[in-house]
């Protein structure tokens, strides 16, 4: 057995994998005639491990899987054998090793978990496993060798790098964050180390609920953040949504990013006139960043998007427009335009190594990325039409109410029609629901009903002592304090992003003189499933069985289709629950047609902890989203016009659904389009994203010129 280098013992291998970053920007050109497994051995060799393992996805034929896994093994193995790490080698040779072999690893670990996960499951099964068996061999008798020259480890380092990325999702409260921490526990005990990793990581997927349910085709899931979408790819998770809150974060989690954002935008050619007036081109750089950000969502998802693409049409996602145009249609569509141009150069580098050699038929390089529009001004009726008219897709965000979201969805229908008679194939695209935000709205709407009639009771200087023993058991003393008023005190104490989550003991206690507490639980129980009874109505509008052929005919007559094309954008719009507040939130809306959720990485987790419990049955809530809302909820809610407004259609909507076909009763006190701006739900969120969207692009240009 050799002796332990002594510059390179096991943490400063360790360290120095922590080290190892691969930027886009050394991503060279394709190199034409270069056969796959060469191709992919480069790659290795340069760090883009994960572009190496998603280029063996589009082997589709027995045989080509077979031979090309075969040479990239043999390749791999051979450079693992001439890494060995010897005492007379100098530091820099020693790290080039160490450094190599982390790759070769990686490499291999990344081609396991792919087939361990879904996305390879166009793949032959039989190859497929005989493949997976082969990595798991190649990766013990590595991990042997390692041992039998004495160390360091390279393989103990390269796992516990990979965890460490799985813990960085929300700074370690996310689902593969508690993934993470359970597949590392007791891993140190158990060499071979990567194989281990494996088996626990293979048991983690195929025992997910989220992958449970795509491999069952009971419904689709995307990734509400900009981080971790790689493992949630393994789960079956095709979707990704983002927004300036979200985009913000991404850079808190991984500090890594706002190195790679300076050295991008140093290469970009707008750097110069960007460092030479910043204030004037802040939104120019704010986009950018975003998009540096997104980079990896987009590169993550390129196999499945080419590989749904004739299917689900999904693997795409969706990119916030600035907050700020949101009411501008020019400015809006011209902003979407840019970032699909900045991207589409971005892809057409990333698919050139990707697809390299497969000779594929299809369009390379179109952006699997569709544009979020805010549903907070009539604008967003025409950006929604045209962009879809182009091709480019939607996602319409900052959006409540049954009124809004039929309004779009129409819009939606009218920009496919245009695109698909001019032979463009959509990709999937998007009807958000922000049902947890809704609920919170309501609630603290509420609330404020509720304290106001305190104060009507007790006088002001008495309901303030229960506010602020609210404001002493929720954290926001010092808030609502500062505040001038009571109505404000009271806003402060309720408000969801200040911690007051639901109606709760403290909440119960501060309004005893004038509620009992089964009517404050009443409240609670039937606000916490307002989001999904707006939800259940339009989807069921739009998708069930029986308005599903109504709808059919609508497009036929109204566009001029063949029933072929109506149908192709039938299946294209899928709707989106979001915004989450608990696990039930996604169980009680699951479809297998017409749904995607997108789900923060915390709630993510929530609905892996509910679907642990003693008892679950998945079953229970297949097709939950067919089901009615309890009678006595919606009458409830009704008392409040801030829900009858969420629930209710306008009188324009209901003459369309009656010429449709559409049976039911919607009411009339939905919303108009000229109301969506004056929504509190509307506000609220508009106020936060482009709180959000100003601080980031201020902390962007302060990056960029801190360079």
């Amino acid at each position: 057995m050799a002796a332990l280098p002594p510059s390179l013992d096991q943490n400063a291998v360790e360290e120095m994998i922590a080290r190892l970053s691969t930027g886009l920007d050394r991503l060279p050109p394709g190199t034409e005639g270069e056969d796959h497994v060469a191709h992919m051995v480069r790659l290795v060799e340069m760090g883009y491990t994960r572009l190496a393992a998603d280029h063996l996805l589009f082997a589709s034929s027995p045989r080509l899987l077979r031979e090309l896994a075969s040479g990239l093994i043999r390749q791999l193995d051979l450079r693992h054998f001439a890494a060995r790490i010897l005492p007379s080698d100098e530091p820099t040779e020693q790290e080039r090793k160490a450094g190599l072999r982390h790759y070769l690893y990686e490499a291999l670990l990344e081609i396991g978990l792919n087939f361990l996960g879904l996305e390879s499951r166009h793949l032959p099964e039989r190859e497929r496993e005989q493949c997976l068996a082969h990595v798991r061999e190649t990766l013990r008798q590595w991990e042997e060798r390692e041992r039998s020259e004495g160390g360091p480890f390279v393989a103990l380092a390269t796992v516990k790098e990979m965890l460490s990325d799985m813990k960085l999702v929300m700074q370690g409260a996310s689902m593969q964050a508690r993934i993470a921490s359970e597949i590392e526990q007791g891993l140190l005990d158990q060499p071979p180390f990567t194989c281990t990793f494996l088996q626990q990581a293979g048991a983690a997927i195929q025992g997910n609920i989220y992958y449970q349910l795509v491999k069952r085709e009971k419904c689709r899931f995307g990734n509400d953040y900009a981080l971790g979408l790689r493992w949630l790819r393994h789960l079956g998770f095709e979707q990704v949504s983002t927004n300036p809150v979200l985009a913000a974060r991404a850079y808190q989690d991984d500090p890594r990013l706002a190195r790679i954002f300076q050295e991008r935008a140093a290469r970009d050619p707008r750097y110069q006139k960007w460092c030479l007036d910043p204030s004037r081109y802040g939104d120019e750089i704010a986009l950018y960043a975003t998009l540096v950000a997104l980079w990896d969502n987009l590169h993550v998802f390129r196999p499945i998007f080419y590989n749904l693409r004739e299917g689900s049409g999904g693997g795409v996602v969706s990119f916030q427009l600035n907050p700020n145009l949101a009411h501008l249609v020019d400015e809006s569509i011209a902003d979407a335009l840019s970032a699909f141009r900045i991207a589409e150069e971005e892809l057409r580098r990333y698919d050139a190594h990707l697809l390299a050699g497969y000779g594929t038929h299809w369009e390379e390089a179109r952006p699997n990325m569709v544009i979020k529009v805010a549903a907070s001004s009539p604008a967003a009726r025409e950006v929604t039409r045209t962009l879809n008219s182009l091709g480019l897709g939607t996602n319409i965000t900052v959006v409540f109410t049954v009124a809004q979201e039929v309004t779009l969805i129409l819009e939606e229908m009218a920009g496919l029609a245009t695109a698909v008679k001019k032979g463009i194939m959509p990709t999937q695209i998007y009807m958000t629901n922000m049902g947890g935000r809704l609920e919170s709205h309501l609630r603290e709407v509420k609330l404020e009903q509720l304290f106001g009639r305190l104060r009507e009771c007790l006088g002001e200087a008495q309901a303030l002592q229960a506010v602020t023993r609210l404001a002493d058991a929720n954290g926001t003393r010092a808030k609502v304090d500062a505040a001038p008023d009571y109505e404000e005190k009271v806003k402060i104490a309720t408000a969801f992003l200040h911690g007051q989550r639901k109606i709760d003991d403290p909440v119960i206690e501060a309004l005893r003189p004038i509620a009992s507490p089964e009517e404050l639980k009443r409240w609670e129980k039937a606000i916490s499933q307002a989001g999904t009874a707006v939800a259940r109505r339009v989807w069921g509008i739009f998708f069930s069985r029986e308005n599903r052929r109504k709808w059919t005919t609508y497009l036929q007559e109204n566009y001029g289709l063949s029933r072929s094309q109506a149908y192709l954008i039938q299946d294209r719009i899928c709707y989106l629950p979001a915004s989450k507040r608990k696990a039930e939130d996604t169980f009680w809306t699951l479809s297998s047609t017409n749904m995607v959720h997108t789900e923060f990485p915390n709630q993510q987790e929530a609905v892996r902890q509910m679907a642990g419990q003693e008892g679950f049955q998945a079953w229970r809530y297949y097709e939950s989203i067919r089901q009615e809302t309890p009678t006595w909820v919606i009458d409830l809610l009704n008392q409040m016009s801030d829900f009858r407004q969420a629930y209710e259609l306008n009188d324009e909507l209901t003459s369309i659904l009656a010429r449709v076909g559409i049976k039911g009763e919607f009411g009339s006190a939905g919303l108009t389009p000229s109301q969506w701006s004056e929504y509190g739900a509307v506000k609220k969120t508009l106020q936060e994203f482009r709180a959000a969207y100003d601080r980031f692009k201020e902390d962007m240009v302060a990056l960029l010129q801190s360079r």
